[in-house]
């Protein structure tokens, strides 16, 4: 292929250690693991979803024939290994001599590869987002522009955001660390169904009394609960004027949301578990989703891009999805935020935000008053490439031959 092509492609699985109790109770940690587990996954200890003790992502580096790099991440809190192995056997050797500049066609290749074997989810779509988010990093360098930019925007700067999760063992201890929040700025908040809804719906309650009426409220099940308590769970949350509830039964189960959603006094927040307008798009003709929730490092920007059509056609604000990472994965979020016309608020965790530099020569800028886009070409992250290689855990790597 003439033009700029995709010259090499790495992936590095990253596992940082981090204080686990501060980041208990919120994004990508919301609840307590089980003490008894010896693993190096546990499992909450109220429901079988594992979790890692330490920050767990997968990097990835795409190089073109001109030299230009760019930088991508998968949502990979568990197995960064597993994505880093099909780029080392499958994507990066696809992806080598292919147009760096086509992001579209690329995303377009790289699932067909493998879609009428099934493989349409799961780790392979999260491998693809990591190449497609670097691609698009390549194509604001070339150009000089944000990939704000690039994608219409923005729309939104600074991009509005809530604060996923509060700290604390107690009511009183969350609504402590709410109201510095507030103080600083912050106008809504999300809590994690950690425990029961009698516990939760006690820290709303504070909430709301402490904070008034003008300060936004949410609520994440964890897909929890079943149609029966989660209908019972909504009507309490109504009372309170809670912005949504999040993911309240299994993600398999459209036939259960569509009727709870039709029930409910409260609308239904989906959308991290899905990676594509396919996986999506039952939800919507069932009217099951009220909030989009795509996560970039799941669906990449390009598939993400459609996934926030597709809602708007379906009158669907989009929260886009941000747990843990480090600056690619978080930049492209704030990006395509920003350039979303139907956006509601993106997830903003302050632990996260602070890690995100850890592998890179600047901290992105964020508040939780707003996020800033940035003007830079591209993501506007700058990896440290040298810390990279020294904490990866294991490194793929394609060519193109000589």
């Amino acid at each position: 292929m003439n033009g700029t092509s995709i010259a090499r492609v790495e992936a590095f699985a990253i596992r940082l250690p981090r204080d686990s109790s501060r980041a208990s109770g919120t994004a990508g940690s919301p609840v307590t693991l089980d003490p008894s587990s010896r693993t190096r996954y546990r499992r909450a200890a109220t429901y079988p979803t594992v979790y890692s003790d330490d920050l767990e992502t997968m990097l990835v580096r795409v190089e073109t024939s001109d030299g230009v790099v760019g930088w991508g991440e998968a949502q990979a809190p568990v197995g960064p290994e597993i994505p880093r192995t099909i780029i080392e056997v499958l994507l990066g050797p696809l992806a080598i001599g292919e147009d760096a500049l086509a992001p579209e066609r690329l995303w377009s290749r790289l699932y067909s590869a493998m879609r009428v074997r099934g493989h349409t989810g799961g780790f392979l779509l999260d491998a693809i987002a990591a190449i497609d988010i670097a691609v698009w990093d390549i194509c604001g360098k070339t150009s000089g522009q944000p990939v704000a930019r690039l994608l219409g925007g923005p729309c939104h700067d600074p991009v509005p955001c809530y604060v996923s999760g509060l700290h604390g063992d107690s009511v009183e201890a969350r609504v402590e660390e709410a109201q510095h929040l507030r103080a600083g700025g912050a106008g809504a908040f999300k809590l994690f169904l950690s425990h029961g809804e009698r516990e939760c719906l006690d820290t709303v309650r504070a909430l709301r009394e402490a904070l008034g009426s003008d300060v936004g409220l949410a609520v994440d099940a964890l897909w929890r609960l079943d149609e029966t308590r989660a209908l019972r769970f909504a009507h309490a949350l109504a009372a309170f004027d809670v912005l949504w509830l999040e993911a309240p039964l299994a993600p398999e189960d459209v036939r259960g949301h569509a009727r709870l959603a039709r029930r409910s006094p409260v609308r239904l927040a989906l959308g991290e578990s899905y990676r594509t307008r396919f996986e999506v798009l039952p939800y919507f003709e069932r009217g099951a989703i009220g909030v989009l929730q795509p996560d970039l490092g799941r669906s990449g920007i390009t598939e993400a891009r459609k996934l926030a059509v597709l809602a708007d056609t379906h009158q669907v604000p989009v929260a886009p999805h941000v747990s843990i990472g480090l600056g690619p994965q978080i930049a492209a979020a704030i990006h395509f935020a920003a350039a979303t016309p139907n956006l509601l608020l993106l997830e903003c965790n302050p632990g996260v935000f602070e890690l995100s530099a850890r592998l890179a020569h600047d901290a992105l800028e964020w508040s939780v008053a707003g996020v800033p886009v940035g003007r830079e070409p591209g993501l506007g992250v700058r990896i440290d490439e040298d810390a990279v290689r020294r904490v990866a855990v294991g490194t793929a790597v394609a060519t193109a031959s000589r």
